[in-house]
């Protein structure tokens, strides 16, 4: 028997060896940084570059051709999808946290992947006959299932790890678009995609017998996943700068003082230091004008006004009733509806003077412009 290489196994073959290659190129570069998030996702790519195997061998006749040289590949794990869930979450952990570490209770998280090649290595093994008493319906369900709630676990957490990483993000910078939060909510979004797919084919087979040519199609969804990560993955160069259990705890430590707005904490000003402080802090925005910097954090707006982080975040949640994210912005959102009428600035494009204003993105921009006007700033300009 001959092997057959069709269109299936070509359109699989390239997402596979554009994975291997930037694989590769990740863990080099990750071992030269000593970056752990580019080697957790060169595993990751790994993962899902050997999770194409067995339908692109398949598609081509290898499983039939080892059994004419008697050569049963029955089971034989070439791939892993259990895999996928603690590589997608510690990948999470390390593109959130510049203090994460692998540590020996990481290994915890594949208990169940070292299961499945056990158990799988075991079931090739058996003789063709007792193979067959696996072949049974139930069997493939209950992994199928297990699969599903192991990604759906990790994915839960994932997106629920990103939230916080946003909300933190977004109580202690200006400027957020350079944090990795686009990047990260793709990464995150593609693969609830990909789940969700997976999901309906299951339940699908539940009542429609696939076969192998219908399950092509998750793989194929799987391959262009596989392409999309491998390529913005490798995009992917910003260092991480944050310390996620650091601002989890000055947010804790906030809440607990009733700075974010805990009903049993403690106030940190009188409604008359409040307001005069607000006031204090409106003429130094408007007369110092920090929002200048696109760079300004919390922290750095705190040692400037001479207070400490707790109290200038009560005042600018208590006193403005925003985030310091948007109190930035709404100075820079301003600033820019200013300079649209200045004559000084009509050399400018419209992103030149957001930039001149504090912006550092057009992303951060256009979404922090809406959010204070209700309008786009083209939509904005127009009307002016």
């Amino acid at each position: 028997m001959n092997f057959a290489i069709n269109l299936r196994s070509i359109l699989l073959l390239l997402a596979m060896v554009q994975g291997l290659v930037i694989a590769g190129l990740l863990l080099h570069r990750g071992i030269r940084r000593r970056q752990l998030r580019d080697v957790i996702l060169s595993g990751l790519l790994l993962a899902l570059v050997t999770s194409l195997i067995s339908f692109f061998i398949g598609f081509m006749g290898v499983y039939d051709y080892a059994a004419e040289q008697g050569w049963d590949l029955t089971y034989f794990p070439f791939g892993n999808g259990y895999l996928l869930g603690p590589l997608i979450w510690l990948y999470v952990l390390a593109v959130t946290d510049r203090q994460f570490q692998w540590r020996p209770k990481t290994w915890g998280h594949f208990f169940l992947p070292a299961l499945y090649y056990a158990v799988s290595f075991y079931m090739w093994s058996l003789p063709p006959a007792q193979k067959e008493a696996f072949g049974a319906p139930w069997v493939s369900i209950f992994d199928e299932a297990l699969l599903a709630t192991s990604l759906g676990i990790y994915l839960f957490l994932s997106l629920k790890r990103y939230a916080a990483y946003r909300r933190l993000l977004q109580s202690e910078y200006s400027n957020t678009d350079r944090l990795t939060l686009d990047w990260l909510r793709n990464f995150l979004y593609v693969f609830a995609a990909y789940y969700l797919a997976s999901l309906i084919f299951n339940l699908v087979n539940l009542w429609i017998d696939l076969w192998y040519t219908g399950w092509y199609w998750l793989e194929l969804t799987r391959a262009i996943l596989l392409y999309y990560i491998s390529v913005t993955g490798w995009a992917f160069v910003q260092k991480v700068v944050v310390s996620f259990d650091d601002l989890e705890q000055r947010e804790v430590k906030m809440t607990e003082t009733g700075t974010a707005g805990s009903a049993g904490g403690k106030v940190l000003f009188t409604p008359g230091e409040l307001v005069a402080r607000r006031e204090k802090l409106a003429a130094f925005m408007s007369e110092r004008r920090p929002w200048l910097d696109p760079d300004l954090t919390l922290s750095e707006l705190a040692a400037q006004t001479g207070m400490n982080v707790s109290q200038l975040s009560y005042l600018v949640n208590a006193g403005f009733d925003k985030n310091f994210n948007d109190f930035i912005n709404a100075y820079r959102v301003e600033a820019v509806k200013e300079k649209m009428n200045d004559p000084d600035a009509a050399h400018l494009s419209l992103l030149g003077v957001a930039f001149e204003c504090g912006f550092n993105s057009k992303a951060t921009f256009n979404r922090a412009f809406k959010k204070a006007t209700g309008q786009s700033p083209s939509e904005y300009l127009s009307k002016a």
